[in-house]
Protein backbone atom coordinates (compact mmCIF):
# COMPACT_ATOMS: atom_id res chain seq x y z
CA UNK A 1 0.00 0.00 0.00
CA UNK A 2 1.39 3.35 -0.93
CA UNK A 3 1.33 6.12 1.65
CA UNK A 4 -0.08 9.43 0.44
CA UNK A 5 1.94 12.51 1.39
CA UNK A 6 0.14 15.55 2.59
CA UNK A 7 1.03 18.84 0.87
CA UNK A 8 1.65 21.60 3.38
CA UNK A 9 0.06 24.82 2.31
CA UNK A 10 2.17 26.72 4.80
CA UNK A 11 5.42 25.66 3.19
CA UNK A 12 4.12 26.55 -0.23
CA UNK A 13 3.24 30.02 0.94
CA UNK A 14 6.68 30.53 2.53
CA UNK A 15 8.42 29.49 -0.68
CA UNK A 16 6.24 31.78 -2.75
CA UNK A 17 6.90 34.76 -0.49
CA UNK A 18 10.63 34.10 -0.57
CA UNK A 19 10.72 34.03 -4.35
CA UNK A 20 8.68 37.19 -4.62
CA UNK A 21 10.88 39.09 -2.15
CA UNK A 22 14.05 37.94 -3.86
CA UNK A 23 12.77 39.06 -7.22
CA UNK A 24 11.76 42.41 -5.83
CA UNK A 25 15.19 42.95 -4.34
CA UNK A 26 16.91 42.06 -7.59
CA UNK A 27 14.64 44.36 -9.54
CA UNK A 28 15.21 47.16 -7.07
CA UNK A 29 18.96 46.76 -7.22
CA UNK A 30 19.01 46.67 -11.02
CA UNK A 31 16.82 49.71 -11.26
CA UNK A 32 18.89 51.55 -8.69
CA UNK A 33 22.09 50.79 -10.52
CA UNK A 34 20.55 51.94 -13.77
CA UNK A 35 19.47 55.15 -12.16
CA UNK A 36 22.96 55.74 -10.73
CA UNK A 37 24.56 54.97 -14.02
CA UNK A 38 22.41 57.49 -15.78
CA UNK A 39 23.37 60.23 -13.36
CA UNK A 40 25.96 62.85 -14.31
CA UNK A 41 28.77 64.33 -12.25
CA UNK A 42 27.97 67.23 -10.03
CA UNK A 43 31.54 68.52 -9.80
CA UNK A 44 35.22 67.51 -9.80
CA UNK A 45 37.39 67.81 -6.70
CA UNK A 46 41.18 67.79 -7.24
CA UNK A 47 43.46 67.51 -4.19
CA UNK A 48 47.24 67.86 -4.69
CA UNK A 49 49.37 66.83 -1.75
CA UNK A 50 52.23 69.17 -0.68
CA UNK A 51 51.11 71.76 -3.24
CA UNK A 52 52.12 74.65 -0.96
CA UNK A 53 55.82 73.74 -1.01
CA UNK A 54 56.12 72.25 -4.51
CA UNK A 55 54.48 73.63 -7.64
CA UNK A 56 55.53 71.21 -10.35
CA UNK A 57 51.91 70.52 -11.29
CA UNK A 58 48.74 72.55 -10.84
CA UNK A 59 45.05 71.67 -10.64
CA UNK A 60 44.35 73.07 -14.08
CA UNK A 61 46.99 70.79 -15.60
CA UNK A 62 45.33 67.74 -14.00
CA UNK A 63 41.94 68.92 -15.28
CA UNK A 64 43.26 69.33 -18.81
CA UNK A 65 45.07 65.99 -18.71
CA UNK A 66 42.17 63.86 -17.41
CA UNK A 67 39.06 65.66 -18.69
CA UNK A 68 39.67 68.28 -21.36
CA UNK A 69 42.10 66.33 -23.54
CA UNK A 70 39.78 63.27 -23.40
CA UNK A 71 36.86 65.45 -24.58
CA UNK A 72 34.62 64.50 -21.67
CA UNK A 73 31.48 66.59 -21.17
CA UNK A 74 30.88 66.53 -17.45
CA UNK A 75 27.33 67.88 -17.54
CA UNK A 76 26.06 65.36 -20.14
CA UNK A 77 28.26 62.29 -19.79
CA UNK A 78 26.73 59.63 -17.49
CA UNK A 79 28.81 58.16 -14.72
CA UNK A 80 28.70 54.69 -16.23
CA UNK A 81 30.62 55.84 -19.29
CA UNK A 82 33.54 57.35 -17.34
CA UNK A 83 36.70 55.25 -17.43
CA UNK A 84 38.24 55.82 -14.00
CA UNK A 85 41.21 53.52 -14.58
CA UNK A 86 42.16 55.32 -17.78
CA UNK A 87 42.12 58.63 -15.91
CA UNK A 88 44.51 57.25 -13.30
CA UNK A 89 46.90 55.97 -15.96
CA UNK A 90 46.96 59.35 -17.72
CA UNK A 91 47.70 61.21 -14.50
CA UNK A 92 50.37 58.72 -13.43
CA UNK A 93 52.11 59.21 -16.78
CA UNK A 94 52.94 62.78 -15.77
CA UNK A 95 56.67 62.92 -14.80
CA UNK A 96 56.01 65.06 -11.71
CA UNK A 97 53.26 62.81 -10.24
CA UNK A 98 54.22 60.13 -7.73
CA UNK A 99 50.75 58.67 -7.09
CA UNK A 100 47.14 59.24 -8.24
CA UNK A 101 43.78 57.95 -6.98
CA UNK A 102 40.54 58.66 -8.91
CA UNK A 103 37.02 57.61 -7.77
CA UNK A 104 33.39 58.75 -7.64
CA UNK A 105 31.74 59.13 -4.26
CA UNK A 106 28.05 58.79 -3.32
CA UNK A 107 27.38 62.43 -4.05
CA UNK A 108 28.44 62.01 -7.69
CA UNK A 109 31.64 63.98 -7.15
CA UNK A 110 34.74 62.91 -9.05
CA UNK A 111 37.56 62.82 -6.49
CA UNK A 112 41.21 63.07 -7.66
CA UNK A 113 43.96 62.73 -5.05
CA UNK A 114 47.40 63.56 -6.50
CA UNK A 115 50.82 63.24 -4.80
CA UNK A 116 53.76 65.16 -6.28
CA UNK A 117 57.30 63.82 -6.52
CA UNK A 118 59.74 65.44 -4.07
CA UNK A 119 63.12 66.50 -5.51
CA UNK A 120 66.21 66.09 -3.30
CA UNK A 121 69.14 67.30 -5.43
CA UNK A 122 69.70 69.12 -8.73
CA UNK A 123 72.11 67.32 -11.06
CA UNK A 124 74.31 68.79 -13.82
CA UNK A 125 76.09 65.98 -15.64
CA UNK A 126 79.08 65.98 -18.00
CA UNK A 127 76.78 65.92 -21.04
CA UNK A 128 75.34 69.36 -20.09
CA UNK A 129 72.03 67.81 -19.03
CA UNK A 130 70.21 68.83 -15.87
CA UNK A 131 67.53 67.03 -13.85
CA UNK A 132 66.50 66.18 -10.28
CA UNK A 133 66.81 63.06 -8.18
CA UNK A 134 63.73 62.45 -6.01
CA UNK A 135 63.33 60.58 -2.73
CA UNK A 136 63.24 57.24 -4.57
CA UNK A 137 66.57 58.06 -6.34
CA UNK A 138 64.70 58.22 -9.66
CA UNK A 139 65.38 60.81 -12.34
CA UNK A 140 62.93 63.67 -12.32
CA UNK A 141 62.86 66.22 -15.18
CA UNK A 142 63.08 69.98 -14.73
CA UNK A 143 59.87 71.95 -15.13
CA UNK A 144 59.63 74.89 -17.53
CA UNK A 145 57.16 76.69 -15.29
CA UNK A 146 58.70 76.19 -11.86
CA UNK A 147 62.23 76.05 -10.42
CA UNK A 148 62.85 74.33 -7.10
CA UNK A 149 66.00 75.57 -5.34
CA UNK A 150 68.00 72.80 -3.71
CA UNK A 151 71.58 71.57 -3.36
CA UNK A 152 73.43 71.39 -6.69
CA UNK A 153 75.83 68.61 -7.72
CA UNK A 154 77.91 69.24 -10.86
CA UNK A 155 80.27 67.27 -13.11
CA UNK A 156 78.21 64.09 -12.55
CA UNK A 157 78.94 61.12 -14.86
CA UNK A 158 76.14 59.87 -17.06
CA UNK A 159 73.64 57.96 -14.91
CA UNK A 160 72.24 54.71 -16.29
CA UNK A 161 70.32 51.80 -14.78
CA UNK A 162 73.37 49.72 -13.92
CA UNK A 163 74.66 48.92 -10.43
CA UNK A 164 77.44 51.55 -10.53
CA UNK A 165 74.95 54.31 -11.37
CA UNK A 166 72.62 53.25 -8.55
CA UNK A 167 75.58 53.28 -6.11
CA UNK A 168 76.46 56.79 -7.28
CA UNK A 169 72.86 57.90 -6.78
CA UNK A 170 72.87 56.50 -3.27
CA UNK A 171 76.09 58.35 -2.33
CA UNK A 172 74.81 61.64 -3.74
CA UNK A 173 71.46 61.37 -1.94
CA UNK A 174 73.08 60.45 1.40
CA UNK A 175 75.55 63.34 1.21
CA UNK A 176 72.93 65.90 0.20
CA UNK A 177 70.48 64.76 2.87
CA UNK A 178 73.18 65.05 5.56
CA UNK A 179 73.98 68.58 4.40
CA UNK A 180 70.31 69.60 4.26
CA UNK A 181 69.60 68.16 7.72
CA UNK A 182 71.93 70.74 9.32
CA UNK A 183 70.90 74.40 9.15
CA UNK A 184 74.52 75.66 9.09
CA UNK A 185 75.72 73.38 6.29
CA UNK A 186 72.59 73.84 4.21
CA UNK A 187 73.36 77.58 4.21
CA UNK A 188 77.17 77.22 3.87
CA UNK A 189 77.43 74.63 1.08
CA UNK A 190 76.28 76.00 -2.27
CA UNK A 191 77.56 73.29 -4.58
CA UNK A 192 79.05 69.79 -4.63
CA UNK A 193 81.52 68.87 -7.39
CA UNK A 194 82.47 65.33 -8.40
CA UNK A 195 86.19 65.47 -9.30
CA UNK A 196 86.50 61.79 -10.12
CA UNK A 197 84.30 58.74 -9.49
CA UNK A 198 83.74 58.60 -5.75
CA UNK A 199 85.65 61.84 -4.96
CA UNK A 200 83.71 64.94 -3.95
CA UNK A 201 84.54 68.61 -3.44
CA UNK A 202 82.48 71.24 -1.60
CA UNK A 203 82.05 74.86 -2.70
CA UNK A 204 81.33 77.11 0.33
CA UNK A 205 79.28 80.28 0.41
CA UNK A 206 81.52 82.01 2.98
CA UNK A 207 85.20 81.88 2.03
CA UNK A 208 87.13 81.02 -1.13
CA UNK A 209 88.60 77.75 0.08
CA UNK A 210 88.64 74.60 -1.99
CA UNK A 211 87.23 71.90 0.32
CA UNK A 212 88.35 68.41 -0.72
CA UNK A 213 85.79 66.07 0.83
CA UNK A 214 86.94 62.69 -0.48
CA UNK A 215 84.51 59.79 -0.76
CA UNK A 216 81.02 59.57 0.75
CA UNK A 217 82.11 57.68 3.87
CA UNK A 218 82.03 59.33 7.30
CA UNK A 219 80.07 62.35 6.10
CA UNK A 220 79.01 63.59 9.55
CA UNK A 221 82.49 63.15 11.04
CA UNK A 222 84.13 65.12 8.22
CA UNK A 223 81.61 67.96 8.52
CA UNK A 224 82.10 68.08 12.29
CA UNK A 225 85.90 68.33 11.87
CA UNK A 226 85.46 71.16 9.38
CA UNK A 227 83.09 72.99 11.73
CA UNK A 228 85.64 72.78 14.57
CA UNK A 229 88.32 74.13 12.20
CA UNK A 230 86.05 77.02 11.27
CA UNK A 231 85.37 77.83 14.90
CA UNK A 232 88.87 77.50 16.39
CA UNK A 233 91.14 78.53 13.50
CA UNK A 234 89.49 80.63 10.80
CA UNK A 235 87.57 82.79 13.26
CA UNK A 236 90.90 83.83 14.83
CA UNK A 237 93.30 84.30 11.91
CA UNK A 238 90.82 85.14 9.13
CA UNK A 239 88.88 83.32 6.42
CA UNK A 240 91.31 84.20 3.61
CA UNK A 241 94.49 82.65 5.01
CA UNK A 242 93.99 79.14 3.60
CA UNK A 243 93.32 78.09 0.05
CA UNK A 244 92.76 74.31 0.35
CA UNK A 245 91.06 72.37 3.16
CA UNK A 246 91.47 68.58 2.90
CA UNK A 247 88.99 66.41 4.84
CA UNK A 248 90.09 63.02 3.52
CA UNK A 249 92.18 62.18 6.58
CA UNK A 250 90.45 60.73 9.60
CA UNK A 251 90.10 63.01 12.61
CA UNK A 252 91.91 66.01 11.08
CA UNK A 253 91.77 68.84 8.58
CA UNK A 254 94.85 69.48 6.42
CA UNK A 255 94.99 73.18 5.45
CA UNK A 256 97.24 74.69 2.76
CA UNK A 257 97.88 78.46 3.12
CA UNK A 258 97.26 80.82 0.28
CA UNK A 259 100.30 82.54 -1.26
CA UNK A 260 101.62 85.14 -0.54
CA UNK A 261 100.93 84.65 3.15
CA UNK A 262 101.78 87.24 5.83
CA UNK A 263 102.20 85.82 9.29
CA UNK A 264 100.99 87.47 12.48
CA UNK A 265 102.66 90.84 13.18
CA UNK A 266 104.25 91.60 16.57
CA UNK A 267 102.98 95.04 17.57
CA UNK A 268 105.85 95.65 20.03
CA UNK A 269 108.47 95.14 17.31
CA UNK A 270 106.57 97.42 14.95
CA UNK A 271 106.45 100.19 17.58
CA UNK A 272 110.20 99.89 18.28
CA UNK A 273 111.02 100.17 14.58
CA UNK A 274 108.86 103.24 14.33
CA UNK A 275 110.65 104.91 17.29
CA UNK A 276 114.08 104.07 15.86
CA UNK A 277 113.17 105.63 12.54
CA UNK A 278 112.11 108.86 14.29
CA UNK A 279 115.40 109.01 16.25
CA UNK A 280 117.45 108.50 13.10
CA UNK A 281 115.67 111.25 11.18
CA UNK A 282 116.14 113.69 14.07
CA UNK A 283 119.87 112.91 14.26
CA UNK A 284 120.24 113.53 10.52
CA UNK A 285 118.45 116.88 10.80
CA UNK A 286 120.70 117.96 13.71
CA UNK A 287 123.84 117.07 11.74
CA UNK A 288 122.65 119.07 8.71
CA UNK A 289 121.87 122.10 10.93
CA UNK A 290 125.32 122.01 12.55
CA UNK A 291 127.03 121.92 9.16
CA UNK A 292 124.97 124.88 7.94
CA UNK A 293 125.79 126.96 11.08
CA UNK A 294 129.52 126.19 10.75
CA UNK A 295 129.52 127.31 7.11
CA UNK A 296 127.68 130.55 7.91
CA UNK A 297 130.09 131.41 10.76
CA UNK A 298 133.12 130.86 8.48
CA UNK A 299 131.69 133.18 5.83
CA UNK A 300 131.00 135.89 8.41
CA UNK A 301 134.58 135.68 9.76
CA UNK A 302 136.12 136.10 6.28
CA UNK A 303 133.86 139.06 5.59
CA UNK A 304 134.96 140.82 8.80
CA UNK A 305 138.67 140.30 8.00
CA UNK A 306 138.16 141.72 4.53
CA UNK A 307 136.47 144.84 5.93
CA UNK A 308 139.37 145.42 8.34
CA UNK A 309 142.08 145.21 5.66
CA UNK A 310 140.20 147.15 2.95
CA UNK A 311 137.58 149.31 4.61
CA UNK A 312 135.81 150.75 1.55
CA UNK A 313 135.74 147.67 -0.59
CA UNK A 314 133.43 144.75 -0.51
CA UNK A 315 134.97 141.35 0.17
CA UNK A 316 135.56 139.37 -2.94
CA UNK A 317 135.00 135.65 -2.66
CA UNK A 318 137.35 133.39 -4.53
CA UNK A 319 135.70 131.68 -7.43
CA UNK A 320 136.77 128.31 -8.68
CA UNK A 321 139.27 128.43 -11.52
CA UNK A 322 137.80 127.17 -14.70
CA UNK A 323 140.12 124.99 -16.73
CA UNK A 324 140.16 125.29 -20.45
CA UNK A 325 139.03 122.30 -22.35
CA UNK A 326 141.81 120.70 -24.44
CA UNK A 327 141.28 118.77 -27.61
CA UNK A 328 142.89 115.33 -27.12
CA UNK A 329 143.77 115.09 -30.82
CA UNK A 330 145.49 118.48 -31.38
CA UNK A 331 146.35 119.48 -27.84
CA UNK A 332 144.93 123.00 -28.38
CA UNK A 333 142.31 124.80 -26.35
CA UNK A 334 138.77 124.43 -27.52
CA UNK A 335 136.92 127.62 -28.40
CA UNK A 336 134.16 128.53 -26.05
CA UNK A 337 131.16 130.39 -27.14
CA UNK A 338 130.91 133.66 -25.17
CA UNK A 339 127.52 135.14 -24.81
CA UNK A 340 127.39 138.83 -25.62
CA UNK A 341 126.26 140.99 -22.74
CA UNK A 342 123.49 143.40 -23.50
CA UNK A 343 124.73 147.03 -23.79
CA UNK A 344 123.47 149.46 -21.17
CA UNK A 345 121.64 152.64 -22.10
CA UNK A 346 122.76 156.16 -21.02
CA UNK A 347 120.01 156.40 -18.42
CA UNK A 348 121.10 153.14 -16.80
CA UNK A 349 124.73 154.29 -16.78
CA UNK A 350 123.91 157.62 -15.05
CA UNK A 351 121.77 155.81 -12.45
CA UNK A 352 124.56 153.37 -11.69
CA UNK A 353 127.12 156.19 -11.33
CA UNK A 354 124.89 157.97 -8.81
CA UNK A 355 124.53 154.79 -6.77
CA UNK A 356 128.29 154.25 -6.76
CA UNK A 357 129.00 157.79 -5.57
CA UNK A 358 126.41 157.53 -2.81
CA UNK A 359 127.89 154.22 -1.65
CA UNK A 360 131.39 155.71 -1.57
CA UNK A 361 130.24 158.71 0.50
CA UNK A 362 128.53 156.43 3.02
CA UNK A 363 131.63 154.25 3.30
CA UNK A 364 133.93 157.26 3.92
CA UNK A 365 131.58 158.56 6.63
CA UNK A 366 131.63 155.21 8.42
CA UNK A 367 135.47 155.10 8.29
CA UNK A 368 135.77 158.65 9.71
CA UNK A 369 133.35 157.81 12.52
CA UNK A 370 135.42 154.78 13.48
CA UNK A 371 138.66 156.88 13.51
CA UNK A 372 137.08 159.52 15.71
CA UNK A 373 136.01 156.88 18.17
Amino acid sequence: MSVKRKISVRKILQLFVTIVVTCCCVIAMVSASRIEDNKTLKRIAIHIKNDKKYHFIEQQEIMDLAITQQQIDISHTPVSKLDINAMERLIMADPWVANAQVYIDNDCVLQMNITQRIPVVRIFDKSSRTYYLDTTMSIMPVSNNYIYYTTVVTNVPDINNDSASWALRKDIISMVRTIQADSFWSAQVSQVIIDSPGMYELVPVLGDQRIIFGDASGIKEKLNNLFVFYKNVLNRIGWDKYEILDLRFRGQVVASPSLPYKGPVDKAVVNMNWINSIVETEARNDAMDSVKTADSKGNQATAKDAKKTNPGKKPVLASPVKKNKINPASGKNLKTINKKKPQKTTKQKTANNKKNTDNKKQATKKVQNKKDQ
